[in-house]
C-alpha cells in the first residue's frame, strides 16, 4: 500500500514474533488488520493467531489508522491473540442499514456469505426474490460488493472481526 501522491502517507514498523521488523505503508483508510496481515504474510505466519499491541494497548484491529489515535512511525508489536478471529464458529453482530434510513441488527456465523446475510431479513429477502431491476449492494467503509459476487462473498473476506463491536 503505496502513500498517495500528495502526503498524508504514514508508515508503521511491526515487530514479529521472529524478533524480525517489517514496515508497512499506510494511508488514513487502512484498517489495521491490513497491517496485520501484511506483516503476517510477509514474515509467513496467520494474522488469525495474533493481535497488535502498540506499548502496553491491544489494538482494536477494526480501526482505520485514521481513527487508532497512532503516531506517525509508531513501533507496533505482534501479541499472540486473546481469542480466536478464524473458523465459521464465530458470530459477528451486523447492522445492515437500508436506503430508507433504517436499520436492521442481528448475529451472524463469520462464516456465512453477503447472500445468506441479506437473506436473513424479511425486507431485504422480498427484494432478492423479486428483483425490479434494481440490484442489492453491500457497502462497508467504502467498499462495494454487489451483483454476482454477493452469493459467494464471505464476511471474513470483507475484513469483519469476530466479536460484539458495540455498535
Amino acid at each position: 500500500m503505496a502513500a498517495p501522491a500528495g502526503g498524508g502517507g504514514s508508515a508503521v514498523s511491526v515487530l514479529a514474533p521472529n524478533g524480525r521488523r517489517h514496515t508497512v505503508k499506510v494511508t488514513p483508510s487502512t484498517v489495521l488488520l491490513q497491517v496485520l496481515e501484511d506483516t503476517c504474510r510477509r514474515q509467513d505466519f496467520n494474522p488469525c493467531e495474533y493481535d497488535l499491541k502498540f506499548q502496553r494497548s491491544v489494538l482494536d484491529l477494526s480501526l482505520q489508522w485514521r481513527f487508532a489515535n497512532l503516531p506517525n512511525n509508531a513501533k507496533l508489536e505482534m501479541v499472540p491473540a486473546s481469542r480466536s478471529r478464524e473458523g465459521p464458529e464465530n458470530m459477528v453482530r451486523v447492522a445492515l442499514q437500508l436506503d430508507d434510513g433504517s436499520r436492521l441488527q442481528d448475529s451472524f456465523c463469520s462464516g456465512q456469505t453477503l447472500w445468506e446475510l441479506l437473506s436473513h431479513f424479511a425486507q431485504t429477502r422480498e427484494c432478492l426474490q423479486h428483483p425490479s431491476g434494481a440490484t442489492p449492494v453491500c457497502v462497508y467503509t467504502r467498499d462495494e460488493v454487489g451483483g454476482p459476487l454477493l452469493p459467494t462473498h464471505p464476511l471474513p473476506n470483507w475484513k469483519t472481526l469476530a466479536g460484539d463491536s458495540g455498535s
